[in-house]
């Protein structure tokens, strides 16, 4: 089921880490200075001592963030900033893409769309969604939520795009919770669930995170790797084979569209 993200504030008594807020005052600071900047210049618009920042830069430079590469000893953001920029770039550019493919699924197939991201092995995060046309449909807003559920398909999905070994170590872990009569609560069935997903490349989970509600998914794939899940929710008394064929026609192209 989808979970509202619990964001609760540090228990008083509760100490924050002020060198780790003052290291990303740091970061901030170089990333508005791509030519680099001493450490009196960093200590001056920071208002920290250059002891302080020398012994900061120190610690970031041992852990890749920042660097001094040029002959004049500036300091610059590192490597491992740019890794992880390039890392979400495509992620960003994804959500910038997503609002329009999935308007066009909603369209083709009349039902509730939407998009997620993985947030671990098998833990996703639905980034963007487009409510049906229909009366009748799937209205809990989604967006925002994150998934654990072994019960849904975003969470099968990403257990399918791991080897069975490794996902079965997470199934094993899993709580499973019975939401209606026909829910999957067994390791044993789950590992089917997610092995025919894997074998058909899509997901479809009929009944089982509540009753009289379907959904059908597939995988978005950049350079063979995992980088979001497009879906469809709706009733399941509207989910005729006909839609199924459509729906999974609609998912698909919006995949294309999406990398």
């Amino acid at each position: 089921m989808p979970q509202e993200d619990q964001i609760s504030p540090m228990l008083p008594g509760t100490g924050r880490n002020e060198s780790l807020q003052r290291a990303f005052d740091l970061l901030e600071l170089l990333a508005r200075k791509p030519d680099g900047a001493s450490v009196a210049t960093i200590s001056l618009e920071s208002g920290l001592p250059r002891s302080t920042v020398s012994r900061l830069l120190v610690s970031l430079f041992d852990a890749g963030a920042v660097a001094r590469p040029g002959a004049d000893r500036r300091w610059v953001l590192g490597p491992t900033i740019m890794r992880l920029t390039n890392a979400v770039a495509p992620l960003v550019a994804l959500q910038g893409r997503s609002r329009q493919v999935l308007e066009a699924i909603t369209e083709q197939v009349g039902e509730t769309s939407m998009l997620a991201v993985p947030t671990g092995p098998a833990t996703a995060r639905v980034t963007d969604e487009v409510q049906g046309p229909k009366l009748v449909g799937v209205r809990y807003p989604w967006a925002g939520q994150t998934i654990d559920s072994p019960a849904s398909g975003f969470v099968r999905q990403l257990l399918a795009e791991l080897p069975e070994a490794e996902a079965r170590r997470h199934i094993d872990k899993m709580t499973f919770t019975q939401h209606t009569g026909t829910t999957t609560v067994t390791k044993e069935g789950l590992l089917r669930a997610v092995d025919k997903i894997r074998k058909q490349q899509h997901s479809s989970v009929i009944d089982e995170l509540e009753d009289g509600l379907s959904g059908v998914g597939v995988p978005v794939h950049q350079d063979g790797q995992l980088i979001a899940m497009l879906a469809i929710y709706l009733p399941t008394v509207r989910l005729t084979p006909e839609l199924y064929g459509q729906a999974l026609e609609a998912l698909r192209a919006g995949a294309k569209k999406l990398v």
